[in-house]
């Protein structure tokens, strides 16, 4: 059941049908009072990517509009507010996919809930099958290690949910990974705002980038470094 109403709610989906992306095998997890459950069809988590989130401004402006025709003045100023804090993430964004094209970067994700992000860096990650609400066990160790059997980069990366205690980050260490804890925004803070967590997400990424020491250009074979 919805917590609210189809009257009181506003599909924003419009704007990034083209852009979803299907759930292969769906996973029971649980967050709010509901009980489990699982999301067949489409990652929800369309939130954290600040590209997306742009795209379905327009739409949750001109509902809010519709909705409170006397308050236009104050919804389109917050609007605005929202875009302005928006842009910058976005191209913090496209800034950061540029990097990372340049990185040898073998990226490891705990499950999907951080996909579109990891899409808008130009990452296209390997992702295991680890439920939020699963602690560590025998079959999630098998996948971490699988993992890192199957690639030859230069430099592994976890990316775990930060909802994750420390400890269950000790299986990805084991095996080589270097983790990084990004915020999938399902749980409320009291300390940060939405802008604000999504930011944290995008400096941890840029944090990583700046970390690994550039390539070395390939030197020409001997004698050839004159040639004209």
């Amino acid at each position: 059941m919805y917590p609210w109403p189809p009257t009181r709610t506003v599909d924003l989906s419009g704007a990034i049908k083209q852009f979803l992306i299907e759930v292969p095998d769906a996973v029971t997890h649980q967050h709010g009072p509901d009980g489990a459950h699982s999301h067949k069809g489409f990652v929800p988590h369309t939130w954290l990517s600040p590209q997306l989130l742009l795209l379905q401004l327009p739409d949750l402006e001109t509902a809010l509009l519709k909705a409170h025709p006397d308050s236009r003045a104050t919804i389109q100023r917050e609007a605005g507010r929202l875009r302005t804090s928006l842009q910058p993430l976005a191209s913090l964004a496209a800034d950061l996919r540029t990097q990372l094209q340049e990185q040898k970067l073998a990226v490891v994700t705990d499950g999907p809930e951080f996909l579109y992000l990891l899409r808008d860096l130009g990452v296209d990650p390997i992702r295991i099958r680890w439920p939020v609400s699963s602690p560590v066990n025998a079959a999630i160790i098998e996948q971490i290690q699988q993992a890192a059997q199957n690639n030859n980069a230069a430099l592994d990366v976890f990316i775990i949910n930060s909802r994750r205690p420390i400890a269950a980050e000790q299986p990805a260490v084991d095996a080589g990974f270097r983790v990084l804890r990004l915020d999938d925004l399902e749980q409320a803070s009291s300390e940060q705002n939405a802008v604000a967590r999504l930011t944290s997400n995008l400096r941890t990424l840029q944090a990583l980038t700046a970390a690994i020491p550039p390539t070395a250009p390939q030197q020409p074979p001997c004698g050839l470094s004159n040639f004209q």
